[in-house]
């Protein structure tokens, strides 16, 4: 039998198209921007398609030295952090979803408690001063290195895997290590998948840590050269630049956006492969808290 629709099911269709539009125009509208000259831009700051497509922003982006340093020097911390995360946080998570591991109530609070307190910037600048990570890409690869959030979704995804598993795999002979290698890690793709793509935001993302610990441009990571870009534009400022023999004109905003589309594309282009486990393991691993 066919679902009859009734005016509410319109009404919430229409409201959902509103909301996502609503959602979706800002990012078209920064990509519009990315291409627009300042004429046009000045003519119609919200139009719905570009008359004469520029990419004098992308030509300047790229030609600056520090915009290719960072996205070389985020891509260097991503490929060395986020398997060493994940592989940490996922080790973590097994080990404290063992009902016979006695201490697990115990460490599972006190990393808790990291959450909400820390020692502060003071401490952790003398930690890694200390340890001449000054000026250093490691310095921002350690910090952060396990995320106690990460590491409770995996937790609570363990949780939800039969003990038979692994009772039958010990008696077969086999250790914790080669149980977590083998049974449980291929089992935990979907939690696993979600943790990754949360780190590696959060790695694509970072900025702070590497302003506070990385003086040279040439260690800056892509977000923190993309902070300068921006901090640094004027909206009112122009400047005339020739190319092809023709005159076009780029603006502050015009290259913000043009950033702010290479920084997202990445990222953009990575979720749609990973979209079916990220919402599966964010499912599985609410069941038990």
């Amino acid at each position: 039998m066919k679902k009859r629709i009734t005016l509410g099911d319109y009404v919430n269709g229409i409201l959902l198209v509103l909301w996502g539009l609503l959602i979706l125009y800002p990012f078209y509208n920064s990509v519009l921007v990315s291409f627009m000259t300042q004429e046009e831009f000045m003519r119609k700051p919200f139009a719905l398609f570009v008359e004469n497509p520029t990419l004098i922003a992308y030509k300047e982006i790229f030609s600056d030295s520090k915009f290719l340093y960072g996205y070389k020097n985020t891509l260097i911390i991503l490929l060395i952090k986020l398997p060493i995360s994940v592989l940490i946080t996922s080790a973590a998570g097994y080990a404290l979803s063992r009902k016979k591991f006695f201490l697990s109530k115990t460490i599972n609070n006190l990393a808790v408690v990291t959450m909400y307190f820390s020692g502060g910037i003071v401490p952790l600048f003398l930690t890694i001063k200390s340890y001449g990570l000054m000026d250093n890409l490691f310095s921002v690869i350690l910090i952060g290195l396990f995320s106690v959030y990460n590491m409770i979704l995996v937790k609570s995804f363990f949780y939800t895997i039969p003990d038979s598993l692994e009772e039958s795999a010990k008696v077969d002979g086999a250790n914790d290590i080669r149980i977590f290698i083998q049974i449980y890690l291929p089992l935990a793709k979907p939690i696993i998948a979600t943790v990754a793509l949360f780190e590696a935001v959060n790695i694509w993302n970072e900025w702070y840590n590497a302003m506070l610990f990385l003086s040279k441009s040439k260690n800056w990571p892509l977000q923190l050269v993309l902070r300068e870009i921006i901090s640094n534009a004027t909206a009112k400022v122009s400047d005339t630049v020739e190319i092809d023999e023709e005159i076009k004109e780029t603006f502050a905003l015009n290259v913000q956006m043009a950033s702010v589309v290479v920084t997202m594309l990445p990222i953009m282009l990575v979720y749609p492969f990973v979209q079916k486990y990220f919402m599966k393991g964010l499912t599985i691993g609410a069941v038990k808290g």
